[in-house]
C-alpha cells in the first residue's frame, strides 16, 4: 500500500513493455503510466556479417559443424529451460545444438536431465558464463537466440540477440509477444510443450535461409 501512495504522487511512471504496464494498471494506480523500452548498445550489439564463426565456438566449446541456438540468461527454474531439453530429445541427433548459457541454481537439474535423456553427445552444452565483451561476438557466432521463459517483463537478453540480427525463437508468454513477430523476425511457441519447441525448432532449421 506503502508503494502506491508513493506511486500515485508521481506525475507519471514508467515500464520496458506494455505487458508490464497492464500489470501495473490492475494495481490501484492513478497516475499515467507508459511502456519506454530499455535501451541495448547497437554499436557492441550489432551486426558482424565478416566475423569468422568459429572463433568464438570453439573457445566455448560450441559445435562447428551443426546450427547453433543459444540461450543467454540465468539459468533457474522459471526460464523454461528444461522444457527445452525435454524438447531437444526429441530433435534428430546431430541436426541442430542447443546451447544453455549462464549460471544459476538450475544447472545441476538440467545436467541430469540431459543425462536421463541420453543428450550427452552434443545435442545440448552449458557453456556456463559469458563476460560481457564476449557476448556479441559470440551472438554473432550462431544461427538463432531461443528464449523458453514464461516470466519475462522485457528481455534485455532477447533484444541484444536481436540487435546482433538473429533470428529469435521465444515463448509464447508475458512480453516475449512483443519483441517477436511470428514467421517476420523469429518463431513463438507453446513454453509448456516440448512438442510444439521441438516443432519450431524444425521449422526454423528447414527455413533459416530466410
Amino acid at each position: 500500500h506503502n508503494m502506491l501512495e508513493v506511486f500515485n504522487q508521481l506525475e507519471s511512471a514508467t515500464t520496458p513493455t506494455e505487458t508490464a504496464v497492464s500489470i501495473l494498471r490492475k494495481q490501484d494506480i492513478r497516475i499515467p503510466v507508459k511502456a519506454i523500452s530499455c535501451g541495448v548498445d547497437q554499436d557492441e550489439f550489432c551486426l558482424r556479417p565478416t566475423i569468422d564463426r568459429t572463433i568464438m565456438r570453439r573457445k566455448y566449446g560450441l559445435s562447428t559443424q551443426m546450427p547453433v541456438i543459444l540461450y543467454v540468461g540465468r539459468v533457474d527454474r522459471e526460464k523454461g529451460l528444461d522444457v527445452l531439453v525435454e524438447a531437444a530429445a526429441q530433435l534428430a541427433p546431430h541436426s541442430v545444438q542447443i546451447a544453455i548459457a549462464g549460471k544459476g541454481m538450475f544447472r545441476d537439474p538440467l545436467l541430469e536431465q540431459t543425462n536421463i535423456l541420453g543428450l550427452e553427445q552434443g545435442q545440448v552444452v552449458f557453456p556456463g558464463f559469458i563476460p560481457s565483451e564476449d557476448l556479441p561476438w559470440l551472438l554473432s557466432s550462431v544461427d538463432a537466440f531461443i528464449m523458453p521463459s514464461t516470466a519475462e517483463l522485457q528481455s534485455i537478453a532477447t533484444l541484444e540477440a536481436m540487435s546482433c540480427g538473429l533470428p529469435i525463437l521465444a515463448a509464447n508468454a508475458r512480453a516475449l509477444p512483443e519483441l517477436v513477430d511470428h514467421g517476420l523476425n523469429g518463431y513463438l511457441f507453446n513454453p509448456y510443450s516440448p512438442a510444439d519447441l521441438a516443432d519450431t525448432i524444425r521449422l526454423f532449421l528447414a527455413r533459416s535461409d530466410r
